[in-house]
């Protein structure tokens, strides 16, 4: 059984695409204990960090309407319960919200919204702990759950390479210590993420504190990676809301009052069943900034739709490329991918 979910894990992340994120209304805050003080303080930090998470901006918790939401968000959840962390032994309270009562609440305030439907990002760690580096797997469970913990927040979906013969061949740890491009773009292309991140994260005794220190691939174009804070979690956080903001320039739309009204006219071909037909109309409904669908025209296999937007075409566009399921022939003009 461990042979075939191993082999299960590889495969997976040897196909790695877009990441639909489940639980991107459950939020984990550390709280002292387990009071209704506690509590009460623990759900209105929750919810600034969901709104954090869905819009993928630190910024939103500038947003005046939000700001006034949090202060009742109780209003906007639908349960909780407490989680002892076994790697440091802190307290969490879990807050599930609402998506049917947080949404309304980002678009009335006009705040960026980034769906659930988010890219893969395949992620290359080291860490020098006294005089040793070593690559971040299986083999160190405790600084995995610091990175996706810190990557959660943000509703980041990471993977993890296998860190077998072929990974140590392609990226030997110094090269991923030095943050040699070519050689992490290389060792990278097996497991064919949407977003590649290489890092390496060491204590800094003389300063004091924790350093990151790392790249970010986003197709065509890297972005350097550099955070300092007095622990390495701390150092994750501020990395893990550089990549969100990053990522969100490109998915998350805003709605404004300058939203379409006409429709905008786009084609979809493949469409060969009454089944296809009923899939591809719900996954269009999920896209995010795509307010409602209208059928103007169905000829053979063809289908015309208008969809009306919340915000930019261009982000909802990126938004479905990135799933793959409507595969563009040219501009407005789509196959379906059952």
């Amino acid at each position: 059984m461990r042979f075939l979910f191993i082999f299960m894990a590889c495969l997976i992340a040897m196909n790695a695409s877009a990441v639909r994120v489940s639980d991107l209304y459950k939020v984990s805050i550390a709280v002292e204990d387990q009071s209704q003080e506690s509590r009460e303080q623990g759900i209105q930090l929750a919810f600034q960090q969901l709104l954090i998470k869905i819009s993928g901006y630190q910024s939103v918790l500038e947003n005046e309407q939000l700001i006034a939401a949090s202060v009742a968000a109780q209003q906007f959840m639908q349960g909780y319960s407490y989680q002892q962390d076994e790697v440091d032994e802190q307290t969490y309270l879990q807050v599930w919200f609402s998506k049917a009562l947080v949404l309304p609440l980002m678009r009335k305030a006009e705040a960026p919204i980034w769906g659930d439907n988010r890219p893969s990002i395949l992620n290359w760690l080291a860490i020098e702990q006294e005089t040793e580096r070593l690559l971040i797997s299986e083999q160190a469970p405790e600084w995995q759950t610091r990175f996706e913990r810190a990557y959660g927040e943000r509703g980041l979906p990471v993977l993890w390479p296998i860190n077998d013969l072929d990974d140590q061949a392609a990226l030997p740890i110094e090269q991923l210590w030095w943050l040699f491009p070519e050689a992490i773009r290389s060792a990278s292309e097996r497991y064919q993420a949407d977003v590649i991140m290489a890092g390496r994260l060491s204590e800094l005794p003389e300063q004091g504190g924790w350093q990151y220190e790392g790249l970010l691939f986003n197709g065509e174009t890297s972005s350097d990676l550099i955070f300092i804070a007095e622990t390495p979690e701390g150092a994750l956080n501020l990395a893990s809301g550089q990549v969100a903001k990053i990522l969100a320039d490109q998915f998350a739309i805003k709605s404004t009052a300058l939203d379409t009204r006409a429709g905008l006219r786009i084609k979809v071909n493949s469409v060969g069943s009454f089944a296809a037909y009923a899939d591809m109309l719900a996954y269009l409904e999920r896209i995010p900034g795509v307010k409602s669908i209208e059928v103007a025209q169905i000829s053979g296999q063809s289908v015309d739709l208008y969809l009306h937007l919340r915000g930019d075409w261009a982000k909802v566009q990126r938004n479905i490329e990135l799933d793959k399921r409507l595969h563009p022939v040219q501009e407005k003009e789509f196959n379906w991918v059952r």
